[in-house]
């Protein structure tokens, strides 16, 4: 079973911000881009100088994809591994963005679960969500 989840709007902002503050992952947010940011692989863009070609472009596009996965695979470690401290506000979340009662989610299988987890940190608006948290650290 597929649950389909709405899209995240201004009120999940405070669900996602206690989320957040129990997994207690500011240390490694803040690590996460400071590598992207110190990575030798990104090259600022000098505009005094030629443009850059579709290649370069292409592979800077590429690069920035392949730090945003890094990144996010990262939060989604540190999520699985404090579980247990945003068990109850994890569920509660889905079973909103789902229009499921809570304890339809906490019903689900491990499969469908799973899926719920990924789904969810799949999400344009989630990666929205992080990057504003990281433009205020």
């Amino acid at each position: 079973m597929t649950l389909e989840m709405r899209e995240l709007k201004g009120d999940d902002l405070f669900t996602l911000l206690s989320i957040v503050g129990k997994m207690d992952i500011k240390d490694e947010f803040v690590k996460i881009f400071e590598q992207n940011v110190d990575s030798e692989k990104v090259v600022p863009m000098d505009h005094k100088k030629k443009e850059p070609t579709k290649a370069e472009l292409a592979k800077q596009e590429a690069e920035v994809q392949k730090r945003g996965m890094e990144a996010m695979a990262s939060l989604l470690q540190k999520a699985l591994l404090n579980a247990g401290k945003i068990k109850g506000d994890m569920n509660a979340l889905f079973a909103d963005l789902t229009s499921k009662p809570k304890k339809d989610i906490e019903a689900l299988g491990l499969k469908d679960y799973t899926s719920l987890i990924i789904n969810f940190f799949k999400k344009p608006e989630l990666a929205d969500f992080f990057s504003s948290i990281a433009s205020l650290l």
